[in-house]
C-alpha cells in the first residue's frame, strides 16, 4: 500500500511540475518598454494529500487544522505540492508558505467557512492603512510559492456582502432573505448587511479578499477558479516577478466591491489566458493614496495578454488610487464583452500620481454600456464632462495622464466611443488612438487635452457629432463617420 502510494505521489509530482512548464518568453515579444520576463516558481517535487493528514472532503468538516498540519509538514521538507482530491474541504483562513504549491484538483472545492469568527481582525499590512480582516488566503513576505489546479476556490461571499434591494432580482431577495438581513441607511441608500450584530460597528462589517499577496515574489496563480469573494477576488499587492495564468474570476455583477484581480503597486507581473465576471472592476491596476502611496511606488512593467471580461464595471481599468503612479504597462489581445466602460482609467484631484507608457493594442468589446475609452480626472466628482469646471492649484496629488498608445481596437455598441476628461490645471496629454473602429451611440468628448492625435479612426454613430472638444489640442489624421 505504501508503495502504491508513492508512486501515485510520484505522479502528481509530476503532472503538479508539468504545470510549471510554460515559457512565458513570448509574451515579451514586441513590447515596446524594456521588462524581464517573467517564469514559474520552482516548487520541490515532494507532494501530499489533504486526506493524510485528517482532511475530509465531505463539506460538513472544518479541514482548517489539516491544512495547516500539512503546510507545516511541506514547510519543514522544503516546501512541495499540497494536493487537495476530489470533493469538497470546508476550511477557515490559510496562511501559505515559501516553496509551497497549493493544489485544488479538478472536481474540488475548496470552501471557505462563513463561520466570521475563524477570521480574525489583523492589524494593517504594507497595503492597508487600518485593520484587516483575515483573507481566506493569506501570502505576506514569502516567495517561490503557487496556487495551482483546475478546480474552484470559493469565498461564500453572500454571507458577507451588503446589498442593495433594487440591485438583486426577486428571487435573490427572497433567498438573502431565508439567510437574514440587518438593515441599514448609508447616505440616502438602504442597504442590507447578512445577519450580524451591529451593522455600524465598522469592524464587525470588515470583509476579507479572497485571495490577498502582500509583499511577495516569484510566484503563480494557474487555471484556479476564483469565485464569490467577501470583496477583492485576487489582491495582489507590492509583489514582484509573478504569473497569473488560466485563472477564471467569478462573482455576481451586484457583488458590493466585487473586483476581479487588482494589482497594487506591483512589478514584472504576467495576466494571460485568464476570464473575469466582476461586479466591479475586472481587471485593475492601483498604486496607493498620498504620501503612503509615493512610498509604495508604482505598478511597472504588467504585461496583460489574451484575457476575456464578461462582466465588470471597467475591462481593463487603472485606477482611481494612482499617487505611485504607473508606466510600462501593456494590454493586449484581450475581449470585453457587457462591462460598463472598456478601458477606463480613473484618478481624482486628491489621489493622483503619474500615470505614463500605457499601451493598448488589439483589444475588441462588444456591448459596452457607457464608454469604450474614459479617461476621467474627477473620480467621484459630480462635473459632467468637465467643461466649465475652475482650476486648483497642482499638488503632488493632482493626476498626471501622459503617454497612452492605444491601437487596433474594435468596439460594437457603446454608449459614446471616447470620453476624455482633463482638468483645467492639468491637462491629459500625449495620447494616441490609431486604427480603431467605433459603433456607438455617440462620438468622442475630449476636455482639457493637449496633444492628442486621432488616425485612422472609423465611427458608426446614432446620434451626434463625430467629436466634442473643449480647450483641447486634437489632430485628426482620416477619422470618419460611416453611414
Amino acid at each position: 500500500m505504501l508503495y502504491l502510494r508513492n508512486i501515485i505521489a510520484a505522479v502528481l509530482a509530476i503532472v503538479a511540475g508539468t504545470a510549471y512548464a510554460s515559457d512565458y518568453g513570448a509574451y515579451y515579444d514586441d513590447l515596446p518598454f524594456n521588462a524581464p520576463a517573467v517564469s514559474a516558481p520552482s516548487i520541490p517535487d515532494l507532494t501530499v494529500r489533504l486526506a493524510d493528514f485528517g482532511g475530509v472532503a465531505d463539506g460538513i468538516t472544518l479541514n482548517t487544522e489539516a491544512i495547516e498540519r500539512a503546510i507545516a509538514h511541506l514547510s519543514a521538507q522544503g516546501g512541495g505540492h499540497l494536493v487537495l482530491d476530489e470533493g469538497v474541504w470546508l476550511s477557515g483562513p490559510i496562511t501559505m508558505k515559501s516553496n509551497i504549491d497549493l493544489h485544488v484538483t479538478h472536481n474540488a472545492i475548496l470552501l471557505f467557512t462563513t463561520d466570521k469568527s475563524r477570521y480574525a481582525i489583523l492589524d494593517p499590512d504594507e497595503g492597508t492603512a487600518t485593520s484587516m480582516r483575515q483573507p481566506p488566503i493569506y501570502a505576506h513576505h514569502i516567495s517561490n510559492f503557487s496556487i495551482t489546479g483546475s478546480g474552484v476556490i470559493d469565498g461564500n461571499g453572500e454571507a458577507w456582502r451588503p446589498v442593495k434591494r433594487f440591485k438583486v432580482s426577486d428571487a435573490e431577495w427572497k433567498k438573502m432573505q431565508r439567510l437574514g438581513l440587518t438593515e441599514y441607511t448609508e447616505g440616502t441608500a438602504t442597504v442590507y448587511y447578512p445577519t450580524m450584530g451591529n451593522p455600524t460597528d465598522k469592524i464587525e462589517t470588515k470583509r476579507a479578499r479572497l485571495i490577498r499577496i502582500v509583499c511577495c515574489e516569484n510566484f503563480m496563480v494557474k487555471d484556479v477558479v476564483i469565485q464569490n469573494s467577501p470583496s477583492f477576488h485576487l489582491n495582489v499587492v507590492l509583489s514582484s516577478r509573478f504569473v497569473i495564468d488560466g485563472v477564471m474570476v467569478r462573482c455576481p455583477w451586484n457583488a458590493q466591491n466585487g473586483d476581479g484581480i487588482d494589482l497594487s503597486s506591483c512589478t514584472d507581473a504576467l495576466i494571460v489566458n485568464t476570464s473575469v465576471d466582476a461586479g466591479d472592476d475586472a481587471l485593475c491596476l492601483k498604486s496607493g493614496i498620498g504620501d503612503a502611496g509615493r512610498r509604495r511606488g508604482p505598478c511597472e512593467n504588467i504585461v496583460i495578454d489574451n484575457c476575456t471580461v464578461f462582466h465588470g464595471h471597467g475591462g481593463f481599468v487603472i485606477g482611481s488610487d494612482n499617487a505611485g503612479g504607473m508606466r510600462n504597462i501593456m494590454v493586449r489581445r484581450c475581449r470585453f464583452i457587457d462591462t460598463d466602460t472598456g478601458l477606463r482609467f480613473k484618478s481624482g484631484r486628491d489621489r493622483g500620481g503619474l500615470m505614463c507608457g500605457v499601451f493598448v493594442r488589439d483589444v475588441v468589446m462588444c456591448d459596452i454600456a457607457g464608454e469604450a475609452i474614459l479617461f476621467d480626472s474627477y473620480y467621484e466628482e459630480k462635473v459632467g464632462d468637465g467643461e466649465n469646471v475652475k482650476p486648483e492649484p497642482v499638488t503632488a496629488d493632482t493626476p498626471v495622464f501622459r503617454g497612452f498608445f492605444i491601437s487596433g481596437l474594435v468596439c460594437r455598441d457603446a454608449g459614446r466611443a471616447v470620453v476624455m476628461k482633463g482638468l483645467p490645471e492639468m491637462h491629459i496629454a500625449d495620447v494616441s488612438i490609431t486604427d480603431c473602429t467605433f459603433v456607438a451611440r455617440q462620438g468622442m468628448v475630449i476636455n482639457n487635452a493637449d496633444d492628442i492625435e486621432l488616425k485612422n479612426v472609423r465611427l458608426q454613430l446614432a446620434e451626434g457629432p463625430v467629436l466634442k472638444e473643449h480647450n483641447a489640442s486634437v489632430k485628426q489624421i482620416n477619422v470618419s463617420e460611416i453611414r
